[in-house]
């Protein structure tokens, strides 16, 4: 008997410690579960983001060490003129926007500031939407081009305005925005300047290994400083290229983004993307932003969690926005080598 409850005990014993000793080896496990998901977790968000502050930094760093290299060379330096007519839209919260993603010495918004932190002189000329005609605009331009290294002409114009003519009159050695780049890169001038957003997505891309070729890209947005010339660039480097604009019916324009491998937002209209509509595994390049005076911040065209289906996208903001003003500084400090060295060659040959 006493053997009997000797050996009922040490069962008991033996089945108390077997039970503990599983609860503790599941709860290990999950612990160690937790952790492994959340650091995978963590790495994957890390991975997947496409960030531009570092790299804008880069590229203005770079613009900003050439200026002053110009400027030990030359004795000044280099000089871009921004002429803009009437108020843009996108201009209505720029100080907001400054104030809370960037700052002076790097901003889109504060280009004569930016200028003067990074050794560039900038001529900022504010004309009149209602008063300005055609004519004075080209005067304006007449009368600064032969003073400055590079022209930006700001987009859009009043529609009395005729843009055709503004922009013939920017020589190509001054386009430092990229007017006249797809004409230019046509007739075979590869160092043609390239329109300075569009080639901050590009610059982005390549940052990441973000690789065009062979892929289907969509651009969503037509704009012939945005839009229009991404989808040229995407088409150079071997993608095959669909561009979606307001005229495109909504059942067309969520067909095409489903089935984009890199999908470009230029819209500038917060929302006409759903991110329910991405393929699994799309890469996002984020360009058109607006600003939200009801949540005062920045919002970009695709609505909803772009990382619930995409592999990578850039962010709004911090994406492609800190890029585009050094790269026009790029642009502009390039034009001013560039003709320094035409006008020295002339003068050895004469």
């Amino acid at each position: 008997l006493e053997a009997g409850k000797l050996n009922t005990n040490y069962l008991t014993f033996a089945l108390t410690f077997a039970m503990c000793f599983c609860q503790i080896y599941k709860n290990v496990f999950i612990f160690h579960n937790l952790n492994l998901h959340h650091r995978r977790r963590h790495h994957t968000q890390a991975e997947t983001i496409i960030g531009g502050n570092e790299l804008g930094r880069k590229v203005m760093e770079e613009a900003r060490h050439s200026a002053i290299q110009f400027a030990q060379s030359h004795g000044r330096k280099p000089s871009l003129a921004v002429i803009t007519v009437g108020t843009l839209k996108r201009y209505t919260h720029a100080s907001r926007r400054v104030q809370l993603y960037s700052n002076h010495s790097q901003s889109w918004f504060t280009k004569t500031d930016t200028g003067r932190a990074n050794g560039f002189d900038v001529t900022e000329i504010q004309l009149d939407a209602e008063t300005t005609t055609t004519d004075k605009l080209l005067s304006e331009i007449y009368k600064i081009r032969d003073k400055v290294d590079g022209i930006q002409i700001m987009w859009p114009f009043p529609p009395h305005i005729d843009s055709a003519r503004v922009f013939n009159a920017v020589p190509v050695e001054k386009d430092v925005d990229g007017i006249h780049y797809i004409g230019q890169t046509e007739l075979g001038k590869e160092d043609a300047y390239p329109p300075v957003t569009p080639a901050a997505a590009m610059e982005l891309m390549k940052e990441y290994g973000v690789n065009p070729r062979g892929k289907h890209a969509v651009v969503v947005g037509r704009s012939p400083i945005v839009g229009s010339p991404v989808a040229y660039m995407l088409r150079r480097e071997g993608a095959a290229v669909s561009v979606v604009h307001r005229d495109v019916e909504d059942d067309i324009l969520k067909e095409l983004v489903g089935q984009a491998d890199i999908l470009v937002t230029c819209a500038g209209n917060p929302g006409c993307i759903d991110a329910e509509w991405l393929k699994e595994g799309v890469e996002v390049i984020n360009v058109g932003t607006t600003f939200s005076e009801d949540f005062d911040c920045l919002v970009s065209d695709v609505k909803g969690d772009i990382g619930s289906k995409a592999s990578r996208f850039s962010p709004v903001p911090g994406g492609v926005g800190p890029i585009s003003s050094p790269m026009l500084f790029r642009n502009t400090v390039k034009a001013a080598w560039d003709q320094a060295n035409d006008h020295k060659s002339f003068d050895m040959r004469h």
